[in-house]
């Protein structure tokens, strides 16, 4: 399987929820809510079992929502958290959640956070 392929059925996973847009690539524009799935780090580690190379992924979700009420924002983007995390398909672990930060793009703050998630795959 492709990492193109991983990234595109995750992305589907993801977008069962019409509340938000869904990118596996770095839009020129922002529109939140939105979900980018971006490279993690570490992005790919070797992981041998047997005579099998498989490969430990890395991703980021980047959980981005508007920053109009500091109190709506909030409570917005972490309900936005807690609904990506409930799509993730069960072959993707969440390692962690970052707290929310302020941002800068497209001449404009939105209020984001990196839920890091990690699956195993054969190259």
């Amino acid at each position: 399987m492709a990492l193109s392929t991983l990234r595109s059925t995750l992305k589907t996973a993801l977008t069962s929820n019409t509340k938000y847009s869904c990118y596996d690539h770095v839009p020129e524009v922002i529109i939140p809510p939105a979900v980018l799935i971006l490279a993690g780090d570490p992005y790919l580690e070797p992981v041998v079992i047997g005579n099998n190379k498989n490969w430990r992924v890395r991703l980021t979700l980047e959980v981005v929502g508007a920053t109009y009420s500091n109190p709506s924002a909030l409570t917005n983007l972490e309900d936005d958290i807690e609904a990506v995390c409930a799509l993730l398909p069960t072959n993707w672990s969440v390692l962690s959640i970052s707290s929310p930060r302020i941002r800068a793009t497209n001449s404009t703050d939105l209020l984001s956070s990196e839920i890091q998630i990690t699956t195993v795959y054969t190259g």
